[in-house]
């Protein structure tokens, strides 16, 4: 039986592996996001902000529908961890109301 390897060259065509060519960039365009973070995230905004102002009214329904999809598709993808955290939600709400209650009684109230 033959073995398949997936094989895909880096954009030079060489063999050597692409992890190790991103490994030694990686410190520079980490560190020069890490300095301009808050520029660059309030030039996404406005980007956005004149994107969304210039959309025509199919547009927006359809930017709508594009996050109502992906809404969707997050929550079939993660319908377990949605469970969970819903579970856990309602029993620490339910033992806090528990607490709650217990502590307006005196001591002696609840042994009896």
């Amino acid at each position: 039986m033959l073995q398949v390897t997936f094989y895909q060259p880096n954009r030079a065509g060489s063999t050597e592996s692409r992890a190790l060519d991103h490994d030694c960039r990686q410190p520079g365009w980490k560190r020069y996001y890490e300095e301009h973070k808050e520029v660059i995230k309030a030039k996404a905004r406005e980007r956005a902000a004149r994107v969304k102002e210039s959309e025509t009214p199919e547009e927006a329904q359809q930017r709508r529908d594009r996050h109502r999809e992906a809404a969707a598709r997050y929550r079939e993808a993660n319908r377990t961890k949605i469970r969970v955290k819903a579970w856990e939600r309602r029993w620490y709400r339910r033992q806090a109301q528990q607490q709650e209650k217990s502590s307006h009684y005196p001591a002696n109230y609840l042994q009896a």
